[in-house]
């Protein structure tokens, strides 16, 4: 191909030399055009082949990782599914104890209800005896007011009963006086005495009955005043029964009401156990529900690891397929390094330093540095449309991908060029002159590198300088 291909050339410059006729010309231009085309899709191969083994080296590591995770994954995931099946069976447990507190808690519901019912009864029993206890103590004070009405009434006779000892003393002194008086009178008086006699008898038995009636008197005082005595250790004893009844009384208020407290936490405990109960019942179906759930999943990275197992092959043939691109650039560029082509008496038209400190200036532009698509559009198309040589302009991300280019960009990615890798190390560059891959034209690169707010390169600006051959008109 490449002795084919050089005859050729050679014909064409022969024609040319000999005959200077339009037709060699235009042969000679055309076969210029086949050269610059076969070395730009030489170039444009050897980029895809490092962009695609680029791409190997990224989807080998991310299969790679993938794997690790997938792995990683598999194993946690049986780690999960044995955790939560010893969860299932634990709440299970935990929804068997759930039910028999529920259990429980109802029953305790019923006996609270119970106790409070017979609290209830309690309190309602202290309270009648507190009546009782009041009503007897309105009995003893009733009965100790009589008491002390009848030792008034007692007094009262006793001083009767004195005044009666004092009339029977005045009768048997006069009795008495009367019998000396008789004596006195003798025969005449013999008549009086007996009757004097017969009342001072009558005088001694009425002193024997009062003191009779006296002593009877005395001790029915002394009796009243015992059972008046009694009376008052009765009523201290009620007051104090009727004391310690009130205390009762405020003690089974108290126990009424913590009962009552009691009877109403346990009612929410039973109800809360009910629904805990049918809670636990719910979670036990969906933590069911979660075991399948991870074993499909797991049944899923299965499936995800025989494809990345499928992966793994087909980056093997994309690495094939790279390594035969990359042989077939290499017979190309072989090929045309036999021929020997170059373009003849190719010179710059333009100062190419002036254009170098111009792309510089404008790569300090902060919409160049923001390295936003859009705004690149803008700037560097109205860059390239106000200078005249230049024919392409683009700019390069820091993995050498194209932010933007006027032409469209001929190289997928530019991290092989010189000029990028050059850029990147915070240097202008201004390369020879070659076949650009846009206009697959001879031109010379320039491209500077852009910065950002740390003065760390972070892209590259670049612009083909149009470029006249010998055989260009003026």
């Amino acid at each position: 191909m490449a002795i084919g291909l050089q005859k050729l050339w050679k014909r064409g410059s022969a024609a040319s030399i000999a005959s200077h006729s339009e037709g060699a010309s235009a042969d000679k231009r055309m076969l210029a055009r086949l050269f610059n085309e076969s070395e730009v899709i030489s170039n444009q191969l050897q980029a895809a082949v490092v962009e695609v083994n680029s791409s190997i080296g990224r989807l080998t590591y991310v299969a790679d990782h993938s794997s690790e995770q997938e792995a990683l994954l598999h194993a946690r995931s049986s780690q999960a599914v044995s955790r939560i099946e010893e969860a299932f069976s634990a709440l299970q447990e935990v929804a068997s104890a759930a039910d028999e507190i529920s259990a429980a808690s109802s029953r305790l519901n019923v006996e609270s209800k119970d106790a409070k019912d017979v609290v209830l009864d309690v309190c309602r029993s202290l309270q009648a005896t507190d009546q009782v206890m009041n009503d007897l103590t309105g009995h003893n004070q009733s009965m100790e007011s009589h008491f002390r009405s009848l030792i008034d009434q007692m007094s009262n006779i006793y001083e009767i009963n004195t005044f009666i000892q004092d009339i029977v003393s005045q009768t048997s002194l006069l009795a008495l006086n009367a019998s000396i008086e008789a004596a006195h009178a003798g025969e005449y008086g013999r008549g009086f005495s007996v009757v004097a006699q017969e009342i001072r008898k009558l005088a001694d038995q009425s002193h024997a009955a009062v003191r009779r009636s006296t002593g009877i008197v005395d001790q029915i005082e002394q009796g009243i005043q015992n059972v008046v005595q009694s009376v008052e250790q009765e009523r201290l004893a009620v007051e104090r029964g009727v004391a310690e009844m009130a205390k009762n009384k405020e003690r089974m208020d108290i126990i009424f009401q913590r009962i009552t407290e009691v009877d109403r936490l346990v009612g929410h405990t039973d109800k809360a156990s009910t629904q805990q109960a049918g809670h636990m019942e719910e979670l036990s179906q969906m933590l069911k529900e979660v075991v399948d759930s991870v074993n499909e999943t797991l049944s899923s990275v299965d499936g995800t690891i025989a494809i990345s197992q499928q992966q793994r092959q087909q980056i093997s043939k994309l690495g094939l397929v790279s390594r035969n691109l990359n042989k077939t650039s290499d017979e190309l560029g072989q090929t045309l390094r036999q021929i020997g082509y170059r373009s003849e008496a190719t010179t710059v038209s333009v100062d190419a330093t002036e254009l170098l400190r111009w792309l510089q200036a404008e790569a300090s532009n902060p919409e160049i540095s923001a390295m936003d698509e859009l705004a690149h559009e803008r700037v560097l198309t109205a860059l390239l449309r106000g200078k005249a040589d230049i024919e392409a302009i683009w700019s390069n991300r820091a993995d050498g991908t194209f932010v933007f280019s006027l032409p469209e960009a001929g190289l997928v990615n530019a991290n092989g060029r010189d000029w990028w890798k050059r850029s990147m190390e915070g240097k202008a560059f201004t390369s020879d002159v070659y076949i650009s891959a846009i206009t697959k034209r001879p031109c010379a690169t320039i491209a500077v590198p852009v910065y950002d707010q740390e003065g760390q390169p972070i892209g590259v600006i670049g612009a083909d300088i149009r470029v006249k051959e010998l055989n260009e008109s003026t």
